[in-house]
């Protein structure tokens, strides 16, 4: 009893971490979720704000080109620098804006003089050589120089420029004057550059209106570095987050623009990451820590880095553990101490069970027929006849004794609740065909039973012990209401969802009047004579197939025998 009962506490203690560990996983995983969360918001805040800065400067351009449309094009520098100024002074993200107009080769000379009338002296239109310095533009069929350009302060030598002498900067052109639309460059080195960086342009076709309405006219354009375009964006947050960006519409060679140091609060183009994801990487962003931007055309790439010198303390995880633990503990000691009085009270009850199943007057009958045996081998005078008859009393009387006791026990237990269930994974079609022949091997005068058995129930997960007091009792009580030649059939089938038990005999049957109160203990049928029983098999059938959350039905004619049918679900 007492080790029984003790099998629990280690129990406990198992459910008790079990819980604790399976909340302490759950809360752990809600915070993995709300850290990703906080993350994922954080960089869709920084994705955010770029690409709000890139939509304003777009609005700069369209805005500059409802002013030519409105001007009908013409348009003096001092105009434009007026119109212009507040833009450069909201922005400070705008390197520069420019008026480009489309020059046909024949009018080259003649433009480039009337620039010089209106106060560009010395301007002519240029390009970049093969060592870097600006130099008189060669022929071709057209030219695009940056003629107006604002501020002037630092961009001088981007006047004159031809926009289309340099290739990256021509498929931009060609792509917005083709489309009508605004159009952004691929990475490029911008002639005013001094430093070390990347910039870009963003297009804007001009056509003339009205009367001339499909003549091209020329490009207005804003120029702009990477670096301020990122710092411009990021000025009113608290950014503690890395992040490399990347032309997804350039070429594999050319989509790199740069890298953001959250420390610095710099661009730098020369610290493009190579290392592998860290786990903080992976912690934060399991798939992607990317965004993607639109940038006039083109779409970039934002690829952030985690922060790896931040330690990500799962605390609401721990306090979930150790509490979880503490509690655990706690039951367990209450019931250890609880266990000691249980024990007690158990082991008296127990004991009063046995004394009432001991003396139960159903042992009487077996136990006199044993005395009287014993008595008359007292006597001398027996033939071996008699010696075996008697011999044969004995041996039935005390496999009733036995088979009695059993099935009380199992009552018993199950009636207390310590009636075990413990299922395994068996082969049903070999136990009962054992079952089956230990019980014939035990009548003095075997009886013929068919036998069919599904191969389908070869390995099936049930309680061995509770399935052979099922076929025992049903095959026993069977063979004893039969007549000796009367016809038996016992079968087990299987499918997937359930185990059926079926025996049938051409006994003396159940009368009607008897068939309600079938599975009481104690109770036998009103026609059952002087034929041997104790009134417990079929109770404890019913019992065993309950555990097994299972149902017994029959089927009885008076005279012409029983069928009983156990369903038991299967379990896999």
């Amino acid at each position: 009893m007492a080790s029984k009962t003790t099998r629990w506490l280690p129990l406990t203690l198992m459910v008790g971490f079990g819980i604790t560990s399976a909340a302490t996983w759950l809360v752990a995983s809600r915070e993995v979720a709300n850290h990703r969360l906080q993350f994922q918001q954080r960089i869709d805040n920084l994705a955010t704000a770029l690409q709000r800065n890139l939509n304003r400067y777009t609005e700069v351009l369209l805005a500059m080109g409802d002013f030519y449309q409105v001007a009908e094009l013409r348009v003096s520098p001092e105009e434009f620098a007026r119109f212009v100024a507040r833009a450069l002074d909201t922005y400070p993200g705008i390197q520069a804006l420019e008026w480009a107009p489309f020059v046909p080769d024949a009018t080259r000379d003649l433009f480039e003089r009337e620039m010089q009338t209106l106060g560009i002296s010395g301007f002519r239109i240029t390009e970049r050589s093969f060592d870097g310095q600006l130099s008189r533009a060669a022929r071709r069929p057209y030219y695009v120089p940056v003629t107006y350009v604002q501020p002037l302060a630092g961009n001088e030598v981007a006047v004159g420029f031809d926009l289309a002498s340099d290739l990256t900067r021509r498929q931009a052109l060609e792509t917005a004057r083709q489309t009508r639309q605004i159009v952004a460059s691929a990475r490029i080195r911008l002639v005013q550059e001094p430093a070390d960086q990347f910039g870009f342009l963003v297009f804007l076709p001009l056509y003339g209106s009205q009367l001339n309405g499909d003549l091209f006219q020329g490009y207005l354009l804003g120029v702009f570095r990477v670096s301020d375009v990122v710092q411009e964006a990021l000025t009113d947050l608290s950014v503690d987050i890395d992040f490399d960006l990347y032309d997804q519409t350039a070429s594999a060679a050319q989509q790199y623009l740069g890298h953001y140091d959250a420390d610095t609060k710099r661009v730098q183009v020369d610290r493009e990451r190579q290392d592998p994801v860290s786990w903080h990487q992976s912690y934060l962003c399991p798939q992607s820590c990317t965004q993607t931007l639109e940038v006039a055309g083109r779409e970039w790439r934002v690829q952030f880095q985690t922060p790896a010198d931040r330690w990500i303390m799962p605390v609401a995880a721990i306090a979930t553990l150790m509490m979880g633990a503490a509690l655990t503990l706690m039951i367990f000691e209450y019931l250890r101490r609880a266990q000691t009085e249980l024990v007690q009270a158990r082991q008296l009850s127990d004991l009063k069970q046995k004394i009432f199943a001991m003396a139960s007057h159903e042992l009487r009958t077996p136990l006199s027929t044993i005395l009287i045996s014993a008595q008359s081998l007292e006597s001398n005078r027996l033939s071996p006849d008699q010696l075996s008859k008697i011999y044969g009393r004995i041996r039935s009387s005390a496999k009733l004794m036995t088979q009695l006791l059993n099935d009380l026990l199992t009552l018993n237990r199950a009636e207390a609740g310590k009636l075990a269930f413990s299922p395994e994974l068996v082969n049903l079609t070999v136990l009962c065909n054992q079952w089956i022949e230990a019980v014939q091997s035990s009548l003095e005068d075997p009886h013929d039973i068919d036998i069919c058995l599904d191969q389908a129930c070869q390995k099936v997960f049930v309680d061995p012990k509770l399935i052979q007091s099922i076929v025992v009792n049903l095959v026993s009580n069977a063979l004893k209401y039969s007549p000796q030649k009367g016809s038996i059939l016992f079968s087990l089938t299987c499918d997937q969802t359930h185990i059926w038990i079926k025996i049938r005999d051409q006994g003396i049957g159940i009368p009607e009047s008897d068939q309600a109160h079938l599975f009481n203990t104690f109770y036998r049928g009103s026609n059952v004579g002087d034929i041997p029983g104790t009134g417990l098999g079929l109770a404890v059938v019913q019992t065993c197939a309950f555990l097994h959350q299972g149902t017994i039905a029959f089927e009885s004619s008076l005279g012409s025998g029983t069928t009983f049918i156990v369903t038991i679900p299967r379990v896999d």
